[in-house]
Parts: structure tokens; C-alpha cells; sequence
């Protein structure tokens, strides 16, 4: 606690990679199955992707990814599943899935992170603590 401002900072999380909450289709295969299914993001940053999939997902397996950004962009990767998590409706079950990236091009990475930039709302916040 600072004496003078009688403020306590509790809990701070800094991520490794900025994301942005979006939605954005998003095509899937598993190793033990080739044909693709359908999605979406529901938020996209430079090391992953939160995912609305329509199956559960084991933790651990590995995907490969086609991601269609607006503007006919499109990159592809592989990526691990690292947590999933049911979500339960009137009519249906989906499951909310983070996944890490794991094979990404460098190409495609820039694609991402450009995007990513573009899409944030810059803003500035004041130096913490404010200089005396």
C-alpha cells in the first residue's frame, strides 16, 4: 500500500501478446480426422485463440488452423489445445477452447499481429504513480 495514496495494487496481469475480443470464421482439422469443421474465434491474440467449437476438444490436441480475416485474408497454423470449457444454452452445447499457437509462418504471423494493431482502440493512460 502507498502512504500516501492509501491504494493497493491486489492482482496485475500483463499477457505476452496483446489480443482483442473478434469474431472470426475459422476452419479445423484433427490428426485422427481430415475433414474440416467450422467455428469461431471469440478472441484472437499473438500467441493463440479463444475458440466457440461445436465438440469437445481434448486438452493437448493439436489442430491445424485456417483463419479467414475480412478482406479474403487468410492464414494458416497449428495449434495445441490448452483448455476447454462447456457452455451450456437453451438449445445447444458449445465449448469454449483456448488454444496456443504452435506452428505458425512467419508471414502469416505479421498478417496476425497487423491486424491485431489495427483493430486495437489505441489510447494513452498517465505514468503511474503521477510524478510529484
Amino acid at each position: 500500500m502507498t502512504k500516501k495514496s492509501g491504494l493497493a495494487i491486489t492482482h496485475f496481469h500483463r499477457r505476452r501478446y496483446p489480443r482483442i475480443d473478434m469474431i472470426l470464421p475459422v476452419e479445423y482439422t484433427l490428426d485422427e480426422s481430415p475433414a474440416s469443421i467450422f467455428a469461431q474465434s471469440r478472441a484472437i491474440g499473438g500467441g493463440g485463440l479463444m475458440l466457440l467449437l461445436p465438440v469437445a476438444v481434448e486438452t493437448g490436441s493439436v489442430m491445424r488452423l485456417n483463419i479467414h480475416f475480412p478482406g479474403h485474408v487468410n492464414i494458416s497454423c497449428a495449434a495445441r489445445v490448452v483448455w476447454t470449457e462447456l457452455l451450456t444454452g437453451l438449445e445447444c452445447s458449445e465449448f469454449k477452447t483456448g488454444v496456443k499457437f504452435e506452428e505458425i509462418s512467419e508471414h502469416d504471423l505479421k498478417v496476425l499481429r497487423n491486424f491485431i494493431k489495427e483493430q486495437q482502440n489505441p489510447f494513452d493512460l498517465p505514468d503511474w504513480p503521477p510524478s510529484e
